[in-house]
């Protein structure tokens, strides 16, 4: 056994004393089925993947980085509710192959095979679509999530092994929708896909008719995300999910979602500008205390793109979190302009221990080219209140991005060097990566800022260089100025030393161990 894997046996938080015996993987895959009178309308599918696909290097061991799939586990929560039969399986976290979801398919019989996929995770479910619409020619397919998000129409006109796109902000009611039209059709695909009049009526969803790509009008935003029942947690593997080493203090954690859409309109996010609905501050704590009293959660991750943006929404829920009482820590992600003093030393009060920021760069003229000028005045403001984090007993993260429109090799170091200045507890450098849909890419398209290098979607990952600012001579110039940030910030022996001093018990030397050796593998 290597390091990495001892590392993460030993970290496991329900392998402590060998008390419990964990459940196998077909006991998790079982876990994972709901039939309703002995059906499964629809099943979800996290499509497959490595560590080398996910993170861009091979051979980096079991560093971790599994979290459930929040937008699956609601999808599924609705449709249950409403009476239908669901499945869920979330592939890389179960190490399941395609051959292993077929095996699954054919034993559990679903009507429906809903992928939820990424742009990184397109190719393995198209590979599996290929195969079902071969073998099994009256599923009925259907692919959702963040890539048909960005690229529905490209991806019914390059891919005919999905029956239905389905796209929006909100999926629980056109999954809804859907399982209910293909019901009232007996299962019977070529009935469904043949009836117009029924297809034009679905809101949110992209298809082909007689060759052409045809794209409904989307679905209402859901107004009061209250009335969506809690995620489906019951369904998935939550004995194997933990995060990246560096990403938690206390294990077992959750990662949970309490805000959809963003107030910012940062060019290179798909988000962008899609406003924010929120639930009350009631419901979130509803869900908390579920997840502490069902499953012994003792950190949560919030994944919003802004936790903090709405500060009377966030001082009301923070208040309610200390009466609470839960002894509970938690993480979020917040942008600089939507914090002060008092909010950060509220959440401090409340259990918050880390705050991953959105810095992008410092440097006004790249700032103002991606609109992140918006949510972070200047560095001036980044340096304040990365100040009154740290006084506040609450560790800075920071994200930076490599590779911005306008950007050359010199103002690139100069974002390096203000991410030195902000001095984070971690840092990490992104290259920038123009998703379909984005302004960004429609300004590419345009010939503003650079250069595609490939507009192949299964490359599109934030560790490949998919364009080229005018800035750069090259691909590998820029590849290389991504290795030289990593360096540049974590090889100073000043850094090193922080680090030490911070470590307290046995499981952060767990951590750092287990984090130091995917970085040293990636990067350095």
């Amino acid at each position: 056994m290597n390091i990495s894997s001892l590392v993460n046996k030993i970290s496991n938080p329900f392998n402590k004393g060998h008390a419990k015996i964990q459940p196998t993987t077909d006991e998790l895959i079982n876990r994972g089925f709901a039939p309703i009178n002995n059906k499964i309308d629809i099943l979800f599918i996290n499509p497959p993947d490595s560590i080398a696909e996910r993170y861009g290097k091979e051979d980096m061991g079991e560093v971790g980085g599994d979290l459930i799939p929040l937008g699956m586990a609601s999808l599924a929560a609705y449709v249950r509710e409403q009476g239908y039969g669901v499945g869920v399986l979330d592939c890389p976290t179960l190490r399941i192959d395609n051959e292993k979801v077929y095996e699954t398919i054919l034993e559990k019989d679903p009507a429906i095979i809903g992928f939820s996929t990424t742009t990184y995770s397109l190719a393995r479910a198209i590979e599996l679509a290929k195969k079902v619409r071969e073998k099994l020619p009256n599923k009925l397919t259907v692919i959702g999530g963040s890539h048909a998000n960005v690229a529905g129409i490209e991806t019914a006109k390059d891919y005919d092994v999905f029956d239905i796109i389905a796209y929006g902000l909100d999926g629980e009611y056109i999954a809804r929708d859907i399982a209910k039209k293909f019901k009232e059709k007996k299962y019977n695909r070529e009935a469904f896909l043949s009836d117009s009049e029924m297809l034009k009526n679905i809101k949110g969803i992209i298809y082909k008719k007689d060759g052409k790509v045809v794209r409904n009008q989307p679905k209402e935003n859901i107004k009061d995300l209250d009335d969506l029942p809690l995620p489906a947690r019951d369904l998935f593997p939550m004995e194997r999910y933990i995060p990246l080493p560096n990403q938690y203090k206390k294990l077992p954690l959750t990662n949970m979602v309490v805000i959809r859409g963003c107030p910012y309109f940062c060019s290179f996010c798909d988000q962008a500008g899609t406003g924010a609905r929120r639930r009350s501050p009631q419901k979130v704590i509803e869900e908390i205390k579920e997840c502490v009293e069902r499953y012994g959660i003792k950190e949560i991750s919030f994944w919003d793109d802004t936790m903090s943006y709405h500060k009377k929404w966030m001082k009301e829920f923070l208040e309610l979190l200390i009466k609470e009482n839960l002894d509970l820590v938690w993480s979020c992600y917040a942008a600089v302009n939507t914090v002060d003093k008092e909010i950060l030393q509220l959440m401090r009060k409340a259990g918050c221990w880390n705050i991953f920021y959105g810095y992008e760069t410092a440097i006004e003229e790249l700032a103002k080219n991606i609109q992140t000028d918006k949510k972070n005045r200047d560095f001036e403001k980044m340096k304040q209140v990365a100040q009154w984090t740290k006084e506040a007993g609450i560790e800075v993260r920071g994200s930076f991005l490599i590779g911005l429109p306008g950007e050359t090799p010199e103002l690139a170091k100069q974002t390096i060097q203000n991410a030195i200045e902000l001095d984070p507890d971690y840092a990490q450098f992104t290259l920038v990566c123009p998703y379909p849909g984005t302004k960004l890419a429609k300004e590419i398209d345009q010939g503003k800022w650079g250069k595609y290098i490939t507009k192949n979607l299964e490359e599109y990952q934030c560790w490949n260089v998919t364009w080229l600012p005018e800035g750069y001579k090259n691909p590998k110039e820029l590849k290389d100025m991504e290795r030289y940030a990593f360096r540049k910030f974590y090889l100073r022996p000043g850094y090193i030393f922080k680090r030490i001093l911070k470590i307290r018990t046995f499981e952060d030397i767990k951590r750092y161990l287990k984090g130091g050796t995917a970085l040293v593998k990636s990067f350095l």
